[in-house]
Protein backbone atom coordinates (compact mmCIF):
# COMPACT_ATOMS: atom_id res chain seq x y z
CA UNK A 1 0.00 0.00 0.00
CA UNK A 2 1.34 3.22 -1.11
CA UNK A 3 1.39 5.50 2.22
CA UNK A 4 2.59 8.75 2.84
CA UNK A 5 2.47 11.01 6.27
CA UNK A 6 1.32 14.84 6.66
CA UNK A 7 0.20 17.60 7.98
CA UNK A 8 -3.68 18.48 7.22
CA UNK A 9 -4.44 21.70 6.44
CA UNK A 10 -7.54 23.91 7.20
CA UNK A 11 -10.54 23.70 4.46
CA UNK A 12 -10.43 27.28 4.36
CA UNK A 13 -6.72 27.60 3.70
CA UNK A 14 -7.40 24.98 1.00
CA UNK A 15 -10.39 27.06 -0.64
CA UNK A 16 -7.83 30.16 -0.93
CA UNK A 17 -5.19 28.33 -2.18
CA UNK A 18 -7.69 26.77 -4.79
CA UNK A 19 -9.21 30.10 -5.43
CA UNK A 20 -5.99 31.76 -6.28
CA UNK A 21 -5.23 29.64 -9.24
CA UNK A 22 -8.39 29.74 -10.90
CA UNK A 23 -7.61 31.76 -13.97
CA UNK A 24 -4.41 29.62 -13.90
CA UNK A 25 -6.26 26.16 -14.04
CA UNK A 26 -8.43 27.19 -16.81
CA UNK A 27 -5.41 29.07 -19.57
CA UNK A 28 -2.53 26.95 -18.07
CA UNK A 29 -1.64 23.87 -20.65
CA UNK A 30 0.71 20.70 -19.55
CA UNK A 31 0.04 21.78 -16.06
CA UNK A 32 -1.78 19.22 -13.55
CA UNK A 33 -3.34 20.80 -10.44
CA UNK A 34 -3.96 18.99 -7.38
CA UNK A 35 -7.48 18.76 -6.44
CA UNK A 36 -8.15 21.27 -3.50
CA UNK A 37 -9.56 18.22 -1.02
CA UNK A 38 -5.75 17.01 -1.27
CA UNK A 39 -3.50 20.04 -1.11
CA UNK A 40 -1.25 18.73 2.34
CA UNK A 41 2.22 19.38 3.81
CA UNK A 42 3.96 16.27 3.03
CA UNK A 43 6.26 15.27 6.47
CA UNK A 44 7.17 11.93 4.91
CA UNK A 45 6.76 9.93 1.79
CA UNK A 46 6.82 6.20 2.96
CA UNK A 47 6.24 4.46 -0.54
CA UNK A 48 4.69 1.01 -0.69
CA UNK A 49 4.45 -0.46 2.71
CA UNK A 50 2.59 -3.35 3.62
CA UNK A 51 -0.13 -3.49 5.75
CA UNK A 52 1.93 -5.11 8.84
CA UNK A 53 3.68 -1.73 8.93
CA UNK A 54 0.90 0.24 9.02
CA UNK A 55 0.12 -0.57 12.77
CA UNK A 56 4.08 0.00 13.79
CA UNK A 57 3.35 4.15 11.95
CA UNK A 58 0.29 4.12 13.47
CA UNK A 59 2.33 3.72 17.11
CA UNK A 60 5.05 6.73 16.06
CA UNK A 61 1.89 8.93 14.92
CA UNK A 62 0.60 7.89 18.48
CA UNK A 63 3.75 10.02 20.28
CA UNK A 64 3.96 13.01 18.10
CA UNK A 65 1.56 15.01 20.06
CA UNK A 66 3.06 13.65 24.06
CA UNK A 67 6.23 15.86 22.35
CA UNK A 68 4.58 18.51 19.86
CA UNK A 69 1.90 20.95 20.30
CA UNK A 70 0.14 22.52 17.94
CA UNK A 71 1.60 26.02 16.56
CA UNK A 72 0.47 28.92 14.17
CA UNK A 73 1.99 28.63 10.75
CA UNK A 74 1.71 30.67 7.87
CA UNK A 75 1.92 30.35 4.07
CA UNK A 76 4.71 32.11 1.80
CA UNK A 77 5.74 32.86 -1.43
CA UNK A 78 5.21 30.12 -4.21
CA UNK A 79 8.46 28.05 -5.28
CA UNK A 80 9.27 25.46 -7.67
CA UNK A 81 11.12 22.58 -7.72
CA UNK A 82 14.11 21.92 -9.25
CA UNK A 83 13.88 26.21 -9.51
CA UNK A 84 10.59 28.85 -10.42
CA UNK A 85 12.37 29.04 -13.56
CA UNK A 86 11.86 25.65 -14.92
CA UNK A 87 9.81 23.80 -12.64
CA UNK A 88 8.22 20.03 -12.26
CA UNK A 89 6.32 20.87 -9.14
CA UNK A 90 5.25 24.25 -8.42
CA UNK A 91 4.65 25.34 -4.04
CA UNK A 92 3.81 27.73 -1.77
CA UNK A 93 5.87 27.37 1.43
CA UNK A 94 4.98 27.25 4.92
CA UNK A 95 6.71 28.82 7.85
CA UNK A 96 7.72 28.05 10.39
CA UNK A 97 10.26 25.75 9.29
CA UNK A 98 12.16 24.69 12.25
CA UNK A 99 9.48 23.42 13.87
CA UNK A 100 8.20 21.47 10.77
CA UNK A 101 11.15 20.26 10.25
CA UNK A 102 11.46 19.16 14.15
CA UNK A 103 8.64 17.03 14.07
CA UNK A 104 9.47 15.53 10.10
CA UNK A 105 13.28 15.06 11.85
CA UNK A 106 11.25 13.16 14.74
CA UNK A 107 9.38 10.69 12.49
CA UNK A 108 12.80 9.98 10.53
CA UNK A 109 14.36 9.04 13.83
CA UNK A 110 11.68 6.49 15.25
CA UNK A 111 11.11 5.00 11.76
CA UNK A 112 14.88 4.21 11.71
CA UNK A 113 14.70 3.09 15.39
CA UNK A 114 11.96 0.78 14.58
CA UNK A 115 14.24 -0.16 11.59
CA UNK A 116 11.38 -0.08 9.59
CA UNK A 117 13.60 -0.58 6.09
CA UNK A 118 12.05 2.73 4.97
CA UNK A 119 14.61 4.75 3.32
CA UNK A 120 15.94 7.77 5.03
CA UNK A 121 14.69 11.50 2.84
CA UNK A 122 17.69 12.23 0.47
CA UNK A 123 17.20 15.96 -0.09
CA UNK A 124 16.45 18.35 2.09
CA UNK A 125 13.94 18.70 3.88
CA UNK A 126 11.55 21.81 2.53
CA UNK A 127 8.19 22.37 4.27
CA UNK A 128 5.88 23.07 1.04
CA UNK A 129 2.00 22.15 -0.28
CA UNK A 130 2.32 21.28 -3.64
CA UNK A 131 -0.31 22.98 -5.93
CA UNK A 132 0.42 21.06 -9.46
CA UNK A 133 3.33 19.39 -11.01
CA UNK A 134 4.13 20.36 -14.85
CA UNK A 135 5.09 18.26 -17.79
CA UNK A 136 7.50 18.76 -20.43
CA UNK A 137 9.72 22.08 -20.27
CA UNK A 138 7.55 23.89 -16.94
CA UNK A 139 6.30 26.90 -19.46
CA UNK A 140 3.88 28.64 -17.51
CA UNK A 141 3.25 32.27 -18.48
CA UNK A 142 2.00 33.56 -14.52
CA UNK A 143 3.57 35.36 -12.24
CA UNK A 144 4.90 33.55 -8.35
CA UNK A 145 1.92 34.71 -5.88
CA UNK A 146 2.39 35.95 -2.16
CA UNK A 147 -0.29 34.33 0.42
CA UNK A 148 -0.68 36.66 3.73
CA UNK A 149 -2.80 33.16 5.17
CA UNK A 150 -2.17 32.20 8.46
CA UNK A 151 -3.37 29.14 9.80
CA UNK A 152 -2.90 26.54 13.12
CA UNK A 153 -1.05 23.21 12.37
CA UNK A 154 -2.80 20.74 14.76
CA UNK A 155 -3.91 17.99 13.08
CA UNK A 156 -0.80 14.49 11.36
CA UNK A 157 -2.56 12.25 9.44
CA UNK A 158 -1.07 9.04 7.65
CA UNK A 159 -2.70 8.65 4.05
CA UNK A 160 -2.86 5.99 1.96
CA UNK A 161 -2.10 6.85 -1.71
CA UNK A 162 -4.30 5.05 -5.05
CA UNK A 163 -2.77 6.51 -8.23
CA UNK A 164 -5.41 6.70 -10.89
CA UNK A 165 -5.72 8.18 -14.56
CA UNK A 166 -7.51 11.20 -13.29
CA UNK A 167 -5.22 11.57 -10.28
CA UNK A 168 -4.10 10.15 -6.97
CA UNK A 169 -7.34 9.37 -4.51
CA UNK A 170 -6.06 9.75 -0.79
CA UNK A 171 -7.66 7.99 2.31
CA UNK A 172 -6.88 8.52 5.78
CA UNK A 173 -5.80 5.96 7.94
CA UNK A 174 -4.89 7.59 10.94
CA UNK A 175 -4.94 10.94 12.66
CA UNK A 176 -3.57 12.60 15.44
CA UNK A 177 -4.18 15.71 17.36
CA UNK A 178 -1.79 17.85 18.91
CA UNK A 179 -2.80 19.88 22.15
CA UNK A 180 -2.82 23.45 21.92
CA UNK A 181 -0.44 25.78 23.24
Amino acid sequence: MRTFIAIEIPQNIKEKIYEAFEKEREKEKGIKWVEKENLHITLKFLGEIDEGKVKEIEKILDEIPLKFKSFEAKLEEMGGFPDFKNPRVLWIGVSPKEKIKEIFEFIEERIEKEKMDIEKEGREFHPHITIARIKGKGKFSFERKKFLENFKINKIALFKSDLMPEGPIYTLLKEVKLKDE
